[in-house]
């Protein structure tokens, strides 16, 4: 055949869309939970048969819809649709795909936040999210809980961040999955604009931050040190579940579906990134992501219909732009393959194989969505139809010789063959570990949040504590390093770590709050003067008042500094007719 292929509304070389398939590369799916694909065992004995059929070698299964379960969850109820009740989709899938055939990894789908998609009725179950914490929704800045699309769990909420963690740990923990998928790891894009986002209100969020922050007023949604918190609050459950997840699984792939709307940023830094919707819209920071490398794959939603020169170049920027901010990590092409027709589809699969110009890198494959909706018909005249093609003649057209002469006349088949998974080099031959931990109080046992620990070892780091007390680093070199905490109140405590490459070493602190209280008293009998010594908070101020009597007390000081865990003062000299005065300290503000 003549490698030559058909171009939508392009100028560019033909060459650029030339590029042989690799044995190593990325050929997902996505499979959603609306649509029937693994409902039951037929269905799913169906969706492994045409992934091999297509010569994909990926799923990625929507096994949390809406914080219900195509899985037997220790946390969150059956869905209403798999059928019989007792079946367990997610079991049958893994089973079915290691099994009579060429081995189809499947990745854990789960819609992260939103959790609710209809203000008509509720969940059946009463153990849903939805009806058993209702005080864990978020709020608009103006009390409102229903984005007109969906009702969403607070991200800031320490125990949406538990409880979600909670879920993906027991994905991971008792089924052997090729990876764990995000969607929606992000805030709602509804009545939202670039640094404008008036989601994210419960009042728990908001007093959280209040406390951090050391505010009272209530945040406006334009304030950049909110928005930077919520931004966080992303972050930290991506880091939490990623360590655990190298921890008890390293060989399933974090990955995460990413927004990407309109143009790609112009430039591979991470100020041309924050002017985009991701990161300024939704808070969605997931340049970051890959830079710290808390996610093994990113794959941004790059969903264009190439029939336009606009949305083809589109899909070949954002297409570059992930392959030039893979770091340390791999990226894939989200493909919305319902959009295009099969031309458009094969056109786009090309376009994702092409090296980037500035760094060489290729990304690791492509994710198209979806299985339920595959390409439409060509209209002929630029457009396509509203109808779809059969799933088999779609399958045919990637893989098979003279169907793929139907769409791409020239061209050969850009699934000819069966491919593997692009090995993740970054785990299988590290020579870096990590280090994770938590800290809580050893007083009552409430997590520490917003704490400072400082690692020094190799490199010296310095990270905070997220709501559910958890810290945690990647890519240190190994040896000994040091952690310590230094948390006001608590005192510093410190402890050696052992980091070894390719590792996840953990440690954990459970403070002992110190109590405040007097710890000496000295008189200078000459001089007639007393020294006060109390256990004190970093930052804090205080008050002496003295007395004659234990009931009526005068003002000796005020804003008196903290020195940091031991404070000490002197009183100015008492009159000679005083032979006996009471002193007292006060700590002051809240």
């Amino acid at each position: 055949m003549r490698l030559r292929s058909l171009l939508f509304g392009c100028g560019l070389p033909l060459s650029v869309c030339a590029v042989p398939a690799s044995a190593q590369e990325l050929r997902g799916l996505w499979a959603d939970a609306f649509n029937n694909g693994f409902r039951t065992s037929a269905q799913v004995t169906q969706m492994i048969a045409d992934a091999r059929a297509a010569k994909v070698n990926a799923l990625f299964v929507q096994v949390r819809k809406r914080g219900d379960a195509f899985y037997n969850s220790v946390f969150e109820p059956k869905a209403d649709q798999v059928s019989p009740a007792s079946y367990d989709p997610l079991a049958d899938l893994i089973a079915k795909a290691n099994t009579g055939g060429p081995k189809i990894e499947i990745h854990a789908w789960i819609v992260t936040f939103n959790i609710w998609n209809s203000q008509n009725g509720t969940p059946s179950s009463p153990l849903h999210p939805y009806r058993a914490h209702p005080e864990w929704l978020t709020e608009r800045n103006d009390g409102v809980k229903f984005d007109g699309a969906n009702y969403a769990l607070d991200q800031g909420h320490p125990e949406v961040q538990k409880h979600t963690f909670n879920v993906c740990q027991d994905i991971l923990s008792r089924y052997a999955v090729d990876g764990l998928h995000f969607d929606y790891i992000r805030y709602t894009d509804a009545d939202s604009s670039g640094g404008n986002q008036p989601w994210g209100y419960n009042p728990v969020t908001v007093a959280r931050f209040q406390k951090l922050s050391g505010t009272t007023a209530r945040p406006a949604p334009t304030n950049t040190q909110w928005l930077q918190f919520r931004r966080d609050q992303v972050t930290a459950l991506v880091r939490k579940v990623y360590l655990h997840g190298w921890k008890i699984r390293p060989s399933a792939r974090i990955s995460a579906a990413l927004i990407s709307y309109g143009s790609a940023p112009t430039a591979n830094t991470a100020a041309a990134f924050q002017t985009k919707d991701a990161y300024a819209r939704v808070l969605q920071d997931w340049r970051e992501w890959m830079r710290e490398g808390i996610l093994d794959l990113s794959v941004p939603m790059i969903y264009r219909d190439n029939s336009s020169a606009s949305s083809r170049t589109q899909f070949i920027n954002w297409s570059n732009w992930t392959r030039d901010n893979q770091f340390n990590r791999a990226g894939a092409a989200g493909m919305g393959i319902y959009l295009s027709p099969v031309e458009g589809t094969i056109d786009q699969i090309k376009l994702s194989r092409a090296a980037s110009a500035g760094s060489g890198r290729t990304l690791a494959g492509q994710v198209g969505y979806s299985y339920a909706n595959w390409c439409r018909r060509s209209n002929g005249a630029g457009g396509f139809e509203t109808n779809y093609i059969t799933r088999s003649a779609f399958y045919n057209a990637l893989t098979q010789d003279a169907a793929a002469e139907v769409y791409d006349p020239g061209g050969s088949p850009v699934y000819p063959a069966a491919a593997a998974v692009p090995a993740m080099t970054w785990k299988t031959g590290a020579v870096t570990g990590h280090l994770m931990g938590f800290a809580l109080s050893g007083t009552d046992g409430t997590d520490l949040d917003g704490a400072e620990v400082r690692i020094a070892g190799a490199v010296t780091r310095t990270v905070k504590t997220d709501g559910t007390g958890f810290f945690g680093t990647l890519d240190l070199p190994a040896g000994t390093y040091t952690v310590t905490m230094n948390v006001p109140g608590y005192g510093p405590q410190s402890r050696t770590v052992t980091v070894t490459g390719s590792a996840v070493a953990e440690t954990s602190f459970a403070l002992t709050e110190i109590p405040f209280e007097l710890t000496a008293v000295a008189h200078n009998n000459t001089l007639r003067r007393t020294t006060l010594t109390w256990n004190s908070k970093p930052g804090k101020t205080y008050s002496i008042q003295a007395g004659d009597d234990l009931h009526d007390w005068l003002p000796q000081a005020s804003a008196v500094a903290s020195q940091g865990y031991s404070t000490t003062w002197t009183s100015a000299s008492q009159p000679a007719e005083i032979t006996r005065r009471w002193f007292r300290v006060l700590e002051e503000g809240p």
